[in-house]
């Protein structure tokens, strides 16, 4: 059971802010996909999550409890040390939020940082500065694990 349509317009909109990070990868028309495209950058790929949200989100908190079955789903990706995943939502006034979907966690990503330090990203990274990260609750497979 799905929330509604596909977000075509955002998905089309993400593709070309994450243009600008790399090579994009569009995966066309799967419903229920873990996610939308891939980011291609030089040292590392990001897969890609796009929904839209009726408001913005004050807390990572928020998007978890909003969008649990889109975020436990993008954990299908492994993480590793040249995989990220990241969940951009778009409020219907055109605004973008970026998250970081870690293992056991989600953190809002600053949306004026187009190119996201590889550390960051990585298996062992400490939260950003300023942007305390929440756990997710989601329990994970074994092959989830970074190993």
């Amino acid at each position: 059971m799905t929330r509604g349509r596909r977000p075509i317009n955002a998905i089309n909109e993400a593709v070309e802010i994450a243009g600008r990070r790399g090579s994009v990868v569009q995966v066309t028309g799967k419903r229920g996909c873990a996610f939308d495209f891939i980011i291609i950058g030089p040292d590392r790929n990001v897969f890609v999550k796009v929904k839209r949200s009726r408001a913005p989100f004050t807390y990572a908190l928020e998007v978890m409890n909003s969008y649990q079955r889109e975020i436990a789903s993008l954990h299908q990706v492994p993480l590793t040390s040249r995989t990220a995943r990241e969940f951009w939502v778009r409020s219907p006034k055109g605004a973008w939020q970026f998250f970081l979907v870690r293992n056991g966690s989600v953190q809002e990503l600053p949306a004026d940082d187009v190119d996201i330090p590889p550390e960051s990203h990585s298996l062992m990274a400490k939260d950003l500065p300023g942007s305390p990260s929440v756990g997710t609750g989601i329990l994970l497979s074994p092959s989830d694990n970074g190993k």
